[in-house]
Parts: structure tokens; sequence; C-alpha cells
């Protein structure tokens, strides 16, 4: 999974033999807006990282990852809500042109 590691939020366990990508190891600041803010950024990158190379799988490494770990604070809430409005967007814009 070389291409999701290169993401700002994503880590490496090389606590092993191999070094394994921790597919969310978000920087977290403690002050929640700007926890959001960051969490709405990792998705932008997310979102446009599975544009590019045509492959959803990464979303669902990611919020398996997020599951794991087990925290829902202004990061996650944040990265959550961006991809929420961009699904949002996506759909209306669909039922416009299907108009």
């Amino acid at each position: 999974m070389p291409k999701l590691a290169a993401l700002s939020f994503v880590g490496t366990d090389a606590s092993g033999d191999y070094p394994k990508v921790v597919p969310w190891q978000p920087k977290r600041s403690g002050d929640y807006g700007r926890d959001c803010a960051a969490g709405r950024s990792y998705y932008v990158e997310l979102h446009n990282l599975m544009l590019l190379e045509n492959n959803p799988t990464f979303l669902a490494r990611v919020i398996s990852a997020q599951v794991a770990g087990g925290v829902w604070e202004g990061v996650e809430i944040g990265f959550t809500q961006a991809m929420a409005e961009r699904l949002l967007a996506a759909e209306a814009k669909a039922q416009s042109l299907a108009a």
C-alpha cells in the first residue's frame, strides 16, 4: 500500500520484521475546531487519492482503522463530515443530471 502510506494521516508500524502501514494515525492538536479542520483535510487527501487511483478500497482501510482505534473525536468527526458532504453533493449532482 505505498500510495496510501504517502497520505499525511497514515503512519508506519516498524516494530516487526517488516514495516506495516497504519491507515489511521492522525495528528491531534487537542483543539476541537482545529482537529475537525484537520479531519476534513485528511478526507480530501484520501478522496483525491481514491479518484487518482480509481480505488475506493482505500476508504475501507481507513474506516476500519478508525473503528479499531476506538476514538471518536474532532479529527474523526471532521473526516466523516467531509465525507458526508461529498456524498450529498455527488447525489445532488447525479439527480440534477438525471432531471
